[in-house]
């Protein structure tokens, strides 16, 4: 084991712990420990494995200390182990997590990927581990959560081994658009419930624009503004070979010269000659979101997996200052690619890999210790309301002065296990569970290429789309003429090389279906 924990946080908490287990009928419901094994021994040394939290202010929260405590003390009975939080600040994410990726007593032996890398990227780079062995041997929850859905855990296999378990979650996404609602009032503008095209899109933002021509509505920035969510790009962030319709195709194209992508610029060319895009984006370091919050932009493209629920958490919490307007764009789909969105793994660098493997069965089946990593302590981070929904304690009116990061379901291992909050509706989870069963499967779902084989070019072509790609959606530069600069340079790069690759992968894939 990577290191033993000898002397334990002292004292026994006096609060309730038990706020998931008063759900009742809830799926993945575990009342016995998760794993036989787990009850073996007397000795109190533990391994301790290390796994990550994004925090998303400052350093750790301040109530980290009760909350790992809380979630230690189930772990010691049903994972024979604990683990210890690493937190990473989302402004620095990717450095962070390069670090505690190399190897050392530092490594993280338990990692979340959301908003890191590809799980292509992390098999190619040597930074997780195969773990069909481990999920046999220790992670019989996980596998019966699974059991129904073998196609959603293939999503993370690369050249057939499994890599990562997805987040029992919402998996099927759509793009969308949200609005305040005063400006599409002022333009006479009632968004219907989807429409199909980023063409369409354009149409409604031209007539938000007549309206309020002193503001903003494409929120231009140094984070792509949009996910291409109606294509299946494979896991793949920068689109280096894509399914353009994966409800009927299996043909990979480059996206950069797609029909897509060609259309999407010229949208990009109407948003700047109509001054839609925020004034310098390239200096912008606002998140999507943070544009609507701070006025920066009154409207936002983006992805989300349930935009009725979001539009009804917003209006209810007053998050953006007034009330707020949306519309979905185009199909949802289901995708490895969304899939793969949040993804937990057992790094290369962890000397107790079946350790780890029962502490993830324990956070994918256990409504209490799920619970706990998600929301925190009853009566430290949360209560509960009488609608057996989740509040924030008597004057404390966030996440950062609860001291816990509460409440961010999608990345979890499994919130659909513990309660909603009194923000969101109370079926949210089952609206979830409706869009998945509902959503459009791509042909390629549950296929990941490998990268290993061409992972020069692939950093050769990332390297150029780090240069050209936010330019030209951002329309700082002359589309017409940079835009065949961008495509000579990936080609030069060896893009086609990868095209190739991943449409080989995919054959070899499909054939063996």
């Amino acid at each position: 084991m990577k290191r033993l924990l000898a002397i334990l946080l002292a004292g026994v908490l006096a609060m309730s712990l038990a706020a998931c287990g008063k759900k009742g009928d809830v799926e993945g419901d575990t009342k016995e420990p998760v794993n036989e094994q787990t009850n073996a021994g007397d000795s109190e040394d533990y391994p301790v494995l290390r796994i990550n939290q994004t925090a998303f202010y400052g350093g750790p929260p301040d109530n980290h200390e009760i909350v790992e405590e809380a979630l230690n003390k189930i772990l010691r009975e049903k994972a024979h182990a604990e683990v210890e939080v690493v937190y990473i600040q989302a402004s620095d994410l990717q450095t962070q997590l390069n670090l505690l990726l190399t190897g050392g007593d530092d490594a993280l032996d338990i990692l979340t990927s959301f908003w890191y890398t590809s799980i292509g990227e992390l098999v190619s780079n040597g930074q997780v581990m195969a773990i069909d062995d481990v999920l046999e041997s220790s992670g019989p929850g996980i596998q019966k959560l699974y059991e129904p859905y073998p196609e959603i855990l293939d999503c993370a296999r690369v050249d057939g081994k499994l890599y990562g378990i997805p987040s029992y979650t919402a998996w099927t996404c759509g793009n969308m658009y949200l609005c305040m609602e005063d400006t599409a009032k002022a333009a006479n503008v009632e968004f219907p419930e989807r429409i199909d095209t980023v063409d369409e899109l354009t149409d409604i933002l031209l007539k938000l624009k007549e309206a309020n021509p002193d503001k903003y509505f494409i929120a231009g920035s140094t984070s792509p503004y949009w996910i291409p969510k109606s294509i299946d790009y494979l896991g793949d962030t920068n689109y280096c070979g894509v399914i353009i319709d994966p409800e009927n195709s299996t043909k990979i194209e480059n996206f950069y010269e797609s029909d897509y992508f060609m259309n999407f610029c010229e949208n990009v060319k109407k948003w700047k000659e109509n001054d839609l895009i925020c004034p310098d984006p390239m200096s912008n370091t606002q998140v999507t979101l943070g544009n609507l919050t701070n006025k920066i932009t009154y409207g936002i493209t983006g992805y989300d997996y349930n935009l009725t629920n979001t539009i009804y958490e917003a209006n209810k919490e007053n998050t953006y200052d007034g009330p707020i307007v949306g519309t979905e764009i185009g199909a949802r789909l289901l995708t490895t690619s969304n899939v793969t969105t949040y993804l937990w793994h057992i790094t290369s660098f962890c000397d107790e890999p079946e350790a780890a493997m029962r502490v993830l069965d324990v956070l994918y089946t256990d409504p209490e210790a799920a619970n706990i990593f998600m929301n925190g302590v009853e009566g430290v981070t949360y209560v509960v309301d009488e609608n057996g929904q989740l509040d924030w304690p008597e004057g404390i009116h966030n996440h950062q002065e609860a001291g816990w990061f509460a409440g961010y379901n999608y990345s979890h291992p499994n919130g659909f296990l513990c309660p909603t909050w009194s923000k969101q509706r109370q079926d949210a989870y089952e609206l979830m569970k409706q869009d998945n069963a509902n959503g459009v499967p791509s042909k390629a779902l549950g296929f990941t290429c490998d990268i290993s084989p061409v992972a020069d070019q692939y950093a050769a072509c990332a390297n150029v789309i780090a240069q050209y790609y936010l330019p030209i959606i951002n329309g700082v530069v002359d589309i017409d003429e940079t835009l065949p600069e961008f495509q000579k340079a990936l080609r030069d790069a060896g893009i086609e090389d990868i095209v190739a690759e991943k449409q080989a992968q995919l054959d070899r894939w499909l054939a063996g279906k």
